[in-house]
């Protein structure tokens, strides 16, 4: 027993150094952000020192029209883009879960977007398809003889927005859900064949609830990235109009550089990962164990 005991001990002293820079790298800076939260710091303006001014940034996030703005544009693009992504990438997989020519190629060009850089993408679909002047957008509005939609308006630009989300992450979420369909007993299915069930009923009663692990593990990795979407936002909109088009994300990246308010773009940060946290922690109180299959 007391062997086990120094074996355990060393292993502990072992894996210390490995949490010392983990707790470094991660709790430190939050513990820096959470201190600004606390002070009015206009980096603008050298000749006013910083200050602690208490909770007036929370006081002000709260009274303020677009910060509630923001957090509902927060939701739209994360809970539509996630749900969404997940039925495409339900489809995607099950189209792909079999052999045919060319099926090496065929799977690599779907995943491509993945691999994509946020900036390239916001740049690609900005000015080379959705552009209404120059675009592709414009050539087929010229050629059916329509307006060409302006994508990135107050009215579109949201959902323009989603749209890029869903064609970055459902990928990602596709090679997930692909993997389960690709471990999945044959024999189950086999089964099933034998015992009458068609291919919707074995969709429905077999697959499905045999995937319920890859859905909780796609549904968390894919909410916790598109929580912090920013680049294709930075690209294409800006945020705009006004805050139009804006999540949280982008949100902490304007108030601080645009309008050079350290501490409430610190506030801003801190809200943002306690409801990232929140949400989170709601999705692991329902997957539970992903490594048990139902």
């Amino acid at each position: 027993m007391f062997a086990v005991f120094r074996r355990e001990k060393r292993v502990n002293w072992l894996e210390a150094p490995g949490l010392a820079v983990v707790l470094a790298v991660t709790q430190i800076p939050f513990v820096v952000t959470i201190t600004l939260s606390f002070v009015s710091w206009n980096i603008k303006r050298p000749d006013l020192d910083p200050s602690l001014n208490g909770l007036d940034n929370y006081r002000f996030l709260f009274s303020d029209g677009d910060f509630y703005r923001v957090m509902w544009n927060t939701f739209v693009i994360t809970g539509v883009s996630l749900v969404v992504g997940l039925a495409l990438a339900f489809v995607l997989a099950l189209a792909f879960n079999r052999d045919f020519r060319g099926i090496a190629v065929a799977r690599s060009i779907l995943v491509m977007p993945y691999f994509v850089m946020e900036p390239v993408i916001g740049i690609v679909w900005k000015t080379l398809i959705l552009s209404p002047t120059f675009g592709l957008n414009a050539v087929l509005s010229k050629l059916f003889g329509v307006e060409p939609t302006s994508f990135f308006d107050s009215k579109h630009a949201l959902w323009t927005i989603v749209i890029l989300c869903v064609w970055q992450w459902t990928p990602f979420l596709f090679l997930i859900l692909l993997s389960g369909l690709q471990s999945m007993p044959e024999e189950v299915l086999e089964a099933a064949k034998v015992d009458g069930a068609g291919p919707l009923q074995q969709i429905i009663y077999f697959k499905l609830p045999l995937l319920k692990p890859y859905f909780k593990v796609a549904g968390m990795f894919g909410l916790i990235n598109l929580l912090k979407v920013f680049g294709i936002i930075f690209v294409t909109t800006q945020g705009g109009p006004g805050v139009a088009s804006a999540n949280l994300s982008y949100y902490v990246y304007r108030t601080g550089f645009y309008d050079w308010q350290v501490g409430r773009a610190a506030a801003i940060s801190v809200v943002m990962v306690a409801l990232t946290l929140f949400l989170v922690n709601i999705v692991f109180r329902f997957q539970g164990d992903v490594t048990k299959r139902p």
